[in-house]
């Protein structure tokens, strides 16, 4: 009988351990379900905020703002944004940032960008964390320096300095070095990973930029292209990788070539009515509308096919002219102000 006793003991005890484990089992199961169900809610939830972020970029310039959201990591590549397992596919997005975006706190910024007219707004995204280290030494290149580190939010943990300064690890994820003029690169004693760095050469209204990544041997140079103004030298400030940069300048480039098309169709429409008229200032009116359809007219060739060009050569073409003394772009500044002087309607 004690025997007897003693095996219903043991057996109550194993189906209590038993029943006990599978319950603790279901619950854990159940838990980790919810927290995944929670944590892609959360990431669905922030790249929602992203779409709406893009759209209104469209539609609002010069302006900064600050986010709050849950705490991620944004991961931004060409025409494409990711959270975890989760990604959204875009067509020609023009969204300058680093490769990912870490932290709670969004800071966004859009800028327009003229070719001279207002042809796109440029979306700036970055995290609160992201370091930018701004460093000129020479007064050819101090007033740019300044006035992009101007430009930039207030919000962002930015510094500037007119001699080449020691750096410290303060510890945040990534340190972006923007150097004008001819200096070296600082030593910094922070994983190769986390830093990167952008030469510029060249004034408000275009310049040459280089993108650098430290590695164990120093400064690797990752290759180099152009900037025309100051909202696409800021884009190449918030991109940490050449690769994004080009990809968001050529879907900004894009816009320009289907803006322009705009622009030359409507002066194509008014010359009709000043060529044929004989009156003097209608004829004026005509020939510089002329002058203006044939500058538009290279701005839409050099826009239409990235297969043959890149951005530097597109840039160089609007900019620079080997047939006229004025480039493109001068020439439209140009055409505008004598259209203004000779009362014909502006041509943007």
């Amino acid at each position: 009988m004690f025997k007897k006793r003693g095996f219903e003991i043991q057996f109550n005890w194993i189906f209590v351990l038993v029943a006990g484990a599978a319950i603790l089992i279901l619950f854990t199961a159940v838990i980790v379900k919810q927290k995944g169900l929670s944590e892609t809610s959360a990431k669905a939830t922030v790249l929602k905020s992203m779409e709406s972020i893009i759209a209104s970029a469209s539609v609002s310039t010069d302006t900064i703002k600050k986010i709050d959201i849950p705490n991620s990591n944004i991961e931004v590549s060409c025409n494409r944004i990711s959270i975890g397992g989760i990604s959204k596919q875009y067509q020609n997005l023009i969204l300058f940032a680093p490769n990912s975006v870490k932290g709670d706190k969004l800071i966004t910024q859009t800028l327009a960008f003229s070719v001279p007219y207002r042809a796109v707004n440029l979306l700036y995204m970055t995290s609160s964390k992201v370091r930018y280290i701004i460093i000129a030494n020479s007064d050819n290149n101090l007033a740019l320096a300044k006035a992009i580190n101007k430009s930039l939010p207030s919000d962002l943990k930015k510094e500037f300095y007119e001699t080449i300064p020691t750096i410290r690890n303060e510890n945040n994820y990534k340190v972006r070095f923007i150097v004008f003029g001819n200096i070296n690169l600082p030593e910094i004693n922070i994983p190769n990973s986390d830093v990167t760095a952008l030469k510029v050469t060249g004034n408000d209204e275009k310049g040459t930029i280089e993108f650098w990544q430290k590695t164990e041997r120093g400064w690797s140079s990752k290759g180099s292209s152009k900037y025309l103004g100051k909202s696409s030298l800021i884009g190449a400030v918030y991109s940490d990788t050449l690769e994004l940069y080009k990809c968001n300048m050529e879907n900004a480039f894009k816009r320009v070539n289907l803006v322009t098309s705009v622009y030359r169709n409507r002066l194509n429409n008014l010359l009709p009515s000043t060529t044929s008229s004989s009156s003097e200032q209608s004829r004026g009116c005509g020939g510089i509308y002329n002058s203006a359809s044939t500058q538009f007219g290279t701005i839409i060739t050099l826009t239409s096919n990235f297969a043959n060009l890149d951005i530097s050569a597109v840039i160089d073409g609007i900019t620079q002219s080997s047939q006229s003394p004025q480039s493109p772009i001068t020439s439209l500044i140009t055409s505008n102000g004598q259209a203004k002087v000779n009362s014909c309607p502006l041509i943007y």
